[in-house]
């Protein structure tokens, strides 16, 4: 039997999950594996999986796609990353990193 994921549903609950945390000037993509969205985290659904990974600035795959069976392990994890990487250029900031985009999140972070 094939379970029907309803991945409108769990957009949204991502997305607010995201703007709860204030991630929102972060790139990321939901459900659209074949977005080319530059520099984004991309969470989508593929084989029975669900799958996280990052893009560069051409959309190639960054590292490894990491995979879950269990949605909200996914969530957690994606919502982990996004503040992982927050901090990640905040700190590289202050060191003379220059990050791969402008965010609020990390454009002050120097003051």
């Amino acid at each position: 039997m094939i379970e029907q994921l309803d991945f409108n549903f769990l957009k949204q609950v991502v997305e607010n999950k995201i703007k709860e945390k204030g991630l929102e000037s972060l790139y990321y993509v939901l459900f659209d594996e074949k977005s080319s969205q530059p520099w984004a985290f991309h969470l989508f659904y593929r084989e029975g999986k669900f799958m996280i990974n990052g893009r560069d600035d051409r959309s190639y795959v960054m590292g490894r796609t990491i995979e879950f069976d269990d949605f909200n392990e996914a969530e957690e994890f994606f919502i982990n990353k996004l503040e992982h990487f927050v901090e990640s250029n905040k700190q590289g900031i202050k060191v003379g990193f220059a990050p791969y985009y402008s965010s609020p999140l990390w454009d002050k972070a120097g003051d």
